[in-house]
């Protein structure tokens, strides 16, 4: 008898442990119950952080919308992503309550690297290849064809005098002369897209675009690099990227020389290769309107310093 009921005693004593340990696992969802129906956690007020790009006042506003008065413990991640969906340079969002009534959300944007002409559109897409949304003129649809139009003629007559500019030196280094529908493209290229908000390098693609989805252009893989590479104030004057169907690059810059690329890779020895012509022309007070950097440890500059 003694036996048994001292056997019995330790497991009488695990009860307690038992029943607190079931009911701190429980706890929490009764709070979570009893929080999703009192009013104690309405939200009153939303905090966004991360936004650069995009307008703060145009994601609180639109969070203020759907949010506002609501449970703070029945906003989910997966609904303010939903919220935020319309707002095409926001990549993704995060929520964090802050109780009793305040939503804080945290978003991240789309890093855009350049504009790419397709047909006669522009896109902006970011450092990853993804479509962030068509670039279209700040007009109204009258005035924007006409703007269209007139800016179409202008871009076609300063394409062909920055081509003969740029191109006759490169025709003795091998830099061929566009004409033709590259000509036209190269003007497009050279002019950008009417009212651009954004600082960015144009170059054109030949697949179809679709805003949301990411880009395969080879044309587009062989330049994400070169531009990621580049220091920030090359970047800033980076107007056109041309790429022909071998991988060929050719940059042509603000105000600056064309200049032959080559294949993407050796950023950094083309990028320092560059420099250094560059400021052998600036200390000559002469202007550099061609260099070729395909091989930096061979670089080719016209017209020659004397």
């Amino acid at each position: 008898m003694a036996k048994g009921g001292g056997a019995s005693r330790p497991r009488f004593r695990l009860l307690p442990t038992v029943l607190l340990t079931a009911a701190i696992l429980a706890l929490p969802t009764v709070v979570y119950g009893w929080g999703r129906s009192s009013s104690s956690f309405a939200i009153e007020k939303v905090v966004v952080t991360g936004v650069k790009l995009v307008p703060e006042r145009r994601v609180l506003r639109l969070l203020r919308r759907d949010y506002l008065g609501h449970n703070l413990f029945t906003v989910t991640t997966k609904d303010v992503r939903a919220s935020l969906a319309s707002v095409c340079f926001i990549s993704d969002a995060r929520v964090d309550r802050d109780f009793p009534g305040t939503l804080r959300v945290s978003v991240a944007e789309y890093r855009p690297a350049v504009y790419a002409l397709a047909g006669a559109r522009w896109y902006v897409v970011a450092d990853d290849g993804h479509v962030i949304c068509e670039e279209k003129p700040p007009h109204s649809a009258a005035s924007a064809a006409a703007s269209a139009e007139t800016t179409s003629s202008q871009a076609l007559v300063a394409g062909r005098e920055t081509t003969a500019t740029v191109g006759a030196p490169g025709v003795a280094a091998g830099l061929a002369v566009p004409t033709g529908k590259a000509a036209r493209r190269l003007a497009m290229l050279q002019a950008g897209p009417p009212g651009a908000a954004l600082r960015l390098p144009r170059l054109a693609v030949d697949e179809r675009v679709v805003v949301g989805t990411t880009l395969a252009s080879e044309s587009l893989r062989a330049s994400l690099p070169v531009v990621a590479g580049l220091p920030h104030a090359m970047r800033e004057t980076l107007a056109v990227m041309e790429v022909t169907r071998e991988g060929q690059l050719t940059l042509r810059f603000d105000a600056g020389p064309a200049v032959v690329w080559g294949l993407a890779g050796r950023t950094l020895a083309k990028t320092l290769a560059l420099r250094a012509v560059l400021d052998r022309y600036a200390k000559a007070s002469q202007d550099c309107l061609f260099v070729d950097v395909s091989t930096p440890d061979r670089v080719l500059a016209r017209p020659v310093l004397k």
